[in-house]
């Protein structure tokens, strides 16, 4: 037995030793993330590997892997070509015992897949996206999505997620708002460590994504600059990370941005300074994918070699997607002495340690049964409460929960498709297993008695208006009308074709044909419904009959026409596979929405950036009120709550809520701080904690929170971190907005 075999031994003595036995190539081979669903084709139940894997492993034997299981239109990977459940371990392992048996040394395999809202493999659990979970507030069940991302993860193989994406959203015309959780810090810093307290617990490692300023792109524009401080920075977009990083993570995704110029996948200071040394990260780097290479686009490198080694030296670990590029750079810069062999060491010991603190060279075949574990009844019940939770009611005139009709029409582009319920980084489902609006007022309606009409009426984005006619003559014979407007990320269609074994796969729109208009890499200028829809919904109005508008989208669009005219609105975000029964039970008064805003909601496309915590309260616009449409923190309930007798006893806020209306429900408790004389200028509102509580109609609960240490005190632009001192006002209340305030004196 050698050194580095012998279990006896620390992580860090068997990574010295491996190390040590290593030829550069094999080092190099560690530092490359391979494409999993590029590395193979699928005949029947057995994989082959491409040949561009093959010739790679034959100098190179690879390290890391990503995206293996992962499905959607843009890999063009599906039920009928990809990895499904029940040959999910087969697959795994074909790789990892090809990688483990052909390394000299017997290194295994790592590998990762995308999780920001479930796994992203055929047959997982498909939650709401990230912004309809931070709708949830309600950190309990973020820990048991974990819960239900490791197990479903684990059971596969894998060790590690892409996810969670803790960008703080800065700018809502950004394509990626949906994946991320809220324009607050703190609510996503508290997501972060109850969502990876069930995701290590079934030992997967969390990819902390993405590091750092993402949140805060230049125009919205995705992979745009952040200009911002570094006061923000420290208080605001690495709060969620040092929360993570404190709660165990061992993996971090560098961004693509820069922050203040300074292009972070290339930045010793963010990457080493910041990251590891500030903030205690023991883990490795990993760049989001083309980010080393960018670094020529950002003109701070001259050629690959140069960003190959700057990336290195700065501290990003492992390169995505970079494949034999990214070898060959990494080789060329060792060559012309732009990098030594111990930083490849320094890179490649991160990688083994974690390696060796997972086990994987004692069992480098981990997993169980995918059959069994993946999209449970279970899991699939969580999923449920998730989608619940998230929904948001805006405006209620009286008309929900629908009660004596007998005629419901559902009208609208997102009533019955799929896939633009569920959002980016999603695979394609199979038939019957996501519920639609559609299919779950249909279900519900026999329990009601009630008969459900339906007429598509038209699309996202084109501007066609032949179902205008249909959907008309679908309301006449309503007595109240169910609107679904929205947004789409995804290029699927709504249809299927036949493939060439005769299995129905999903229809990949042309970008002339695409209805999308949200997800990674799609940034908007405006931020109105697109195509005709606002059309359809005048025309739907004047019938007279009541419309309850549903939206169903990505990120956060102008609603002041819904908001108007609706009798009500209740927004979804993208809801998840169970979104539909959640909707169907919310209309008909099964269940008492209490979902939150998670962004401010804007009036028009002038106010942005537009978020609650700014440095100062906005003065209003010569032509425009500054004030949000809606607030952050905003949600209507079929109940009414009250707040009252509000104290802070120098470590914890309570406050009395009671339920004065005549329903049972649940009320998102959000309690508040202003810091009045701090040396540094905090923002006037800042959230300090919330909890989502059930109150039975006519009852009072006191409620508590203990703020963090983040929320109190600040860093300052060196990263020092400050304890509280001196007069602070604290609040509480059922938004950001509306709210009772006490002032007290802390040191």
């Amino acid at each position: 037995m050698l050194p580095y075999q012998d279990i006896q031994k620390s992580p860090e003595e068997r990574t010295a030793d491996l190390l040590a036995r290593m030829t550069v190539e094999e080092k190099i081979g560690q530092l490359v993330k391979m494409d999993g669903f590029r590395s193979y084709t699928r005949q029947g139940d057995e994989f082959c590997f491409t040949e561009r894997f093959s010739n790679f492993s034959e100098k190179w034997i690879p390290g890391t892997m990503s995206v293996l299981l992962r499905a959607d239109w843009w890999t063009q990977i599906n039920w009928d070509n990809g990895v499904t459940p029940d040959n999910m371990r087969k697959a795994v392992q074909t790789f990892q015992k090809f990688v483990y048996e052909k390394s000299r040394l017997h290194i295994p395999l790592y590998i990762m897949e995308e999780a920001s809202h479930g796994m992203m493999a055929l047959g997982s659990t498909v939650f709401p996206t990230g912004i309809g979970l931070g709708a949830m507030w309600d950190h309990n069940l973020m820990k048991q999505i974990g819960h239900v991302v490791g197990r479903e993860c684990a059971a596969a193989g894998v060790q590690a997620t892409h996810g969670p994406v803790l960008d703080v959203i800065r700018d809502i015309r950004w394509s990626r708002c949906e994946e991320n959780y809220a324009e607050d810090p703190e609510l996503t810093a508290l997501y972060v460590e109850s969502y990876l307290a069930g995701l290590q617990a079934e030992g997967i490692v969390p990819t902390l994504k993405h590091f750092c300023g993402h949140g805060s792109p230049e125009g919205g524009h995705n992979h745009g600059p952040a200009h911002a401080g570094p006061v923000e920075m420290f208080n605001g977009q690495l709060r969620p990370f040092r929360r993570g990083i404190a709660a165990g993570a061992r993996s971090v995704m560098s961004s693509y941005n820069a922050v203040d110029g300074e292009a972070v996948t290339g930045s010793h200071y963010y990457l080493t300074e910041v990251l590891r040394e500030q903030m205690g990260f023991d883990g490795f780097v990993v760049s989001d994918r083309g980010a080393i290479p960018r670094l020529v686009y950002q003109r701070i490198c001259r050629t690959p070699a140069e960003a190959a080694a700057t990336a290195l030296k700065a501290g990003c670990d492992v390169d995505n997607g970079g494949w034999e590029n990214q070898a060959k750079n990494l080789t060329d810069a060792l060559n012309l002495g732009l990098i030594s062999e111990e930083n490849l060491d320094l890179a490649v010991g991160r990688v083994l340690k974690l390696k060796f603190q997972l086990g994987l060279f004692e069992n480098p075949y981990p997993g169980s049964d995918p059959v069994k574990v993946l999209h449970s009844a279970d899991n699939r019940q969580i999923a449920l409460n998730a989608s619940r939770k998230c929904l948001t009611l805006l405006k209620n005139n009286g008309v929900l929960p629908l009660k004596n009709v007998r005629k419901v029409a559902v009208i609208g582009p997102n009533a019955d498709n799929v896939m633009n319920q569920l959002g980016d980084y999603t695979a394609p489902q199979l038939e019957g297993s996501v519920a639609t609006i559609l299919s779950g007022m249909r279900e519900l309606a026999q329990q009601e008695n009630v008969e459900i009409l339906y007429a598509h009426g038209c699309s996202i984005r084109k501007h066609d208006r032949s179902g205008f006619a249909e959907a008309l003559q679908t309301a006449e014979h309503a007595d109240v009308i169910v609107f679904v407007p929205g947004g789409s990320s995804t290029k699927y269609g709504s249809g299927t074709k036949r493939t060439a074994t005769g299995a129905a796969v999903a229809e990949i729109l042309s970008p002339e044909e695409s209805e999308k208009e949200s997800g990674e890499g799609t940034d908007r200028a405006t931020l109105h419904f697109s195509g005709v829809q606002l059309e359809l919904f005048d025309l739907l109005c004047k019938t007279g009959k009541p419309v309850i508008a549903v939206p169903i989208l990505g990120r956060p669009l102008i609603m002041t026409k819904l908001l108007e005219h609706a009798a009500a609105v209740l927004l979804a975000w993208y809801p998840g596979e169970a979104g539909g029964t959640a909707i169907a039970e919310t209309l008909f008064g099964k269940y008492n929405p209490a979902g939150r805003l998670p962004v401010s909601l804007p009036r028009c496309e002038g106010q942005l950036p537009l978020y609650y915590n700014t440095l100062e309260e906005r003065p209003d616009y010569v032509d425009q009120t500054a004030a949000p449409l809606l607030p952050f923190g905003f949600g209507l309930s079929y109940t009414t709550f009250s707040y009252s007798n509000l104290m802070w006893n120098g470590k914890t806020l309570s406050v009395d809520v009671t339920n004065t209306g005549n329903a049972d429900g649940e009320e998102v408790v959000q309690f508040y701080l202003t810091a009045m004389n701090c040396p540094i200028q905090r923002p006037h509102l800042e959230l300090a904690g919330f909890q989502r509580i059930f109150i039975p109609k006519g009852e009072t609960l006191r409620v508590e929170c203990i703020p963090s240490p983040d929320a109190l005190g600040y860093y300052d632009r060196h990263g020092i971190f400050h304890g509280p001192s001196g007069e602070f006002t604290f609040h509480a209340g059922g938004n950001s907005r509306d709210r009772i305030s006490i002032t007290s004196h802390i040191g």
